[in-house]
């Protein structure tokens, strides 16, 4: 399958927000973090971010199947958020998503996100690409983040 991403338009906002919170729900359920759940967030709050930070917008063919939210510069970039909508996801989306990413940024030193510690599909996910787990953090009584990073080789030229 291939997938198109592009620079995300306010006027995304009314198709994003609903797979945004689709995407989360099951964990907004498991770990009843209202506080830090994308499946909380609101429609100003996504604008915000859209407008402060690398956010794109992921197609398969003309429809929008989800988006990234990237924070950061060359020296440290944080994966703030990947999501897919539940009907479209295992179908490569997410490895195309981070490929995307390392080629947009190809000269970061250092990748970081969290995910929740019992989102086992994630960490396998993210360790297929070289992430490491290099910290756990306890964000609410029922949630434990786990901190992913990846440091890529960066060639020096001689």
């Amino acid at each position: 399958m291939s997938f198109v991403f592009r620079k995300t338009t306010m006027e995304d906002i009314d198709i994003l927000l609903p797979i945004q919170k689709a995407s989360f729900q099951q964990d907004l359920e498991k770990y009843e973090d209202f506080e830090t759940n994308p499946a909380c967030e609101t429609f100003e709050k996504l604008a915000e971010n859209i407008k402060k930070y690398h956010h794109y917008t992921i197609l398969h063919g003309e429809t929008v199947i989800g988006a990234i939210d990237v924070r950061g510069n060359n020296e440290r970039m944080h994966l703030d958020k990947v999501f897919i909508s539940p009907f479209n996801q295992n179908n490569g989306a997410g490895t195309a998503a981070i490929q995307f990413l390392e080629e947009q940024f190809p000269n970061v030193r250092l990748w970081t996100l969290y995910t929740p510690y019992l989102s086992f599909r994630n960490h396998y996910f993210y360790e297929k690409f070289g992430y490491r787990k290099t910290k756990e953090v306890q964000l609410t009584p029922k949630l434990i983040l786990f901190k992913y990073e990846k440091s890529p080789c960066v060639l020096l030229s001689e």
